[in-house]
């Protein structure tokens, strides 16, 4: 055995036993490095581990046989017809590899000891709500954001799923995209304990996601990983991303929770973009954007007829194009509700859908009670749905019961607490209400995060009007109009100021202009006629609205505009078969 020892080591076995687990080891860092911000498949980082494996008894091997000196790569000779005594060089490759493992092995020891917990006498705060940053887009492809959007998106509804955890929607976390406040800051801005951040790059069908988990409490990162999926099993992805961070943040995931995060089935890559670009478009609420994502929506739905999210989006952009007036009702109200219907069929766990299905009912067919139940079921789903607690808060306000619809309300703020959304459901629920000073200052606060939509100026001009607040409710209807000159809505609502307030000829141009257009807006045109005093006139319009499915005419068992027509006969006639 000492012969065989000291063959070993006139042979430099043992030295290059050791070189080669140090430049193993370094290969392996860079291997790490390379794979945090290269679209490399998962599965590298084990080959290049097994390829360093077996590499090493075949390093020993060479060692054995050959020696390498000045002259080449000569064959070993036995250890008698060797020198015995070490050159300096032998002692300098000595002295590196010896001091080169103690640093591997220190390092080794320091980072376990950093990233092993020490048990503390009191137990970590616990994470109970998040926000997810918007992603990076390493593809650096601007024709690639509403796919980065899309899966930011998805990332948050998939979370949202679990009833423990809140997590800021996607509206309010969208304000931080290239902020240069800390995690820190922004975690208590929206009061939430974790922070997410990711990055996607896109190379053809192939997706790869970095996320990092943040306790924003002590800025310190919790986990980090990367996923490379091909697209069609992007929803695998999701699933696997959130399950993850709910493993970290060891919250309370029931069953029926988990088996919805275990969601896996396969999509095909062109129908999951479609429906993408669908979602972005419509999100955007205006004209031309809303009618291109309807038109992409029915393209997802005619490649794959039972996919259940793309149906709900198509459901959803219909009836929202109906209530802006860019489309009639009747138009669109059958395939509409086919589709929310079909989604709901295909997927009764999508809480979208039920959502959808609750629009169309409500908006276009006026049935309050089913709409409601859909709402309730959409929340059971996705307790953190931000889309339908708006549009829970929105059916109860109209209703009347105001005191319900605050809490739903108030959930979505808390959700989303730099939604403009979810800021004008509580002004509205306020003016509907006539608390017309809550009304403004939730207007208002609303106004100061988006001073460009239109929206948000001609509620809180029609707040103003209420309370005979002439002068600003002309300059906010005015500001709406001038954001969105062609809006039959801002139109109406501007003429009805502007009748009140004494200023008829202004009021009777712009009923002219609605009177000129091929498809006259019947709401809009009652609005302005009310305002005039021209009460028949006014509720000759809300009959043909009724007809037409007008989603407006959800408005009038509440809003004061209405009140000079409120103990008309047509009138209560009107809202019984509203179904008030």
């Amino acid at each position: 055995m000492p012969r065989l020892l000291e063959e070993l080591k006139n042979r430099n076995v043992f030295r290059v036993a050791a070189l080669y687990l140090i430049v193993a080891w370094l290969v392996l860092q860079v291997a790490d490095v390379f794979m945090s911000f290269l679209p490399l498949p998962e599965w590298l980082p084990t080959l290049v581990f097994v390829l360093l494996v077996l590499g090493f008894p075949i390093a020993l091997v060479l060692a054995w046989a050959f020696e390498v000196t000045p002259e080449g790569v000569k064959r070993e000779e036995p250890a008698e017809q060797k020198k015995t005594s070490e050159t300096a060089r032998s002692r300098f490759q000595n002295v590196f590899i010896i001091f080169s493992l103690v640093a591997i092995a220190g390092y080794t020891i320091v980072l376990q000891f950093i990233d092993t917990p020490v048990e503390e006498a009191a137990t970590p705060p616990a994470i109970n709500s998040i926000v997810v940053l918007p992603l990076d887009d390493l593809t650096n492809d601007p024709g690639q954001a509403y796919f980065v959007a899309g899966m930011h998106e998805a990332l948050i509804n998939e979370l949202s799923k679990i009833k423990a955890l809140r997590v800021i929607s996607k509206t309010s976390a969208m304000a931080y995209r290239d902020s240069a406040r800390s995690v820190p800051q922004i975690a208590q801005e929206l009061a939430v304990d974790a922070v997410v951040e990711g990055s996607v790059m896109r190379v053809g069908d192939t997706v790869r996601v970095t996320t990092q988990l943040i306790d924003a409490r002590s800025d310190r990162h919790l986990w980090a990983d990367n996923y490379d999926r091909p697209v069609a099993d992007i929803f695998a992805l999701y699933s696997d991303i959130a399950t993850e961070i709910a493993e970290q943040i060891h919250i309370e995931v029931a069953p029926v929770e988990a088996a919805r995060l275990s969601k896996s089935e396969r999509i095909n890559p062109r129908v999951y973009e479609l429906y993408l670009q669908a979602r972005y478009l419509c999100d955007n609420w205006s004209p031309n954007e809303m009618l291109q994502g309807i038109e992409l929506a029915r393209q997802a739905v005619a490649l794959a007829p039972d996919y259940a999210p793309a149906l709900a989006e198509l459901a959803m952009c219909l009836q929202y194009a109906a209530f802006f007036n860019f489309l009639n009702p009747l138009d669109i109200s059958g395939e509409s509700m086919s589709a929310a219907e079909r989604s709901v069929a295909t997927d009764p766990g999508l809480a979208e859908a039920y959502v959808a299905l609750a629009g169309v009912r409500y908006y276009l067919r006026y049935e309050r009670e089913s709409s409601e139940q859909l709402l309730y079921r959409a929340l059971e789903l996705n307790p953190g749905s931000v889309k339908a607690l708006t549009h829970l808060s929105w059916l109860l306000g109209e209703s009347g019961r105001f005191d319900e619809a605050i809490p739903p309300t108030m959930k979505a703020i808390e959700y989303d607490p730099l939604s403009t959304v979810a800021k004008h459901a509580l002004g509205q629920i306020h003016s509907l209400g006539r608390d017309y000073d809550k009304a403004i200052e939730a207007y208002s606060e609303a106004l100061a995060l988006d001073p460009g939509d239109p929206t948000l100026s001609y509620s809180l001009g029609l707040a103003h009007a209420h309370k005979r607040e002439l002068e600003p409710a002309l300059k906010y209807t005015a500001k709406a109009l001038e954001l969105a000159p062609d809006s039959s809505i801002y139109i109406g609502g501007h003429g009805y100021v502007s009748a009140i307030a004494g200023f008829t000829d202004e009021a009777q141009r712009l009923l002219d202009m609605l009177l000129a257009r091929e498809e006259q807006p019947d709401y809009e045109i009652a609005v302005i006629q009310t305002g005039l005093g021209n009460h028949d006139a006014a509720l000759d319009r809300l009959e043909t609205a009724y007809e037409k499915r007008n989603s407006q005419l959800v408005y009038i068992p509440e809003d004061k505009m209405f009140d000079p027509l409120r103990n008309h006969p047509r009138f209560k006639q009107l809202l019984a078969r509203l179904g008030w």
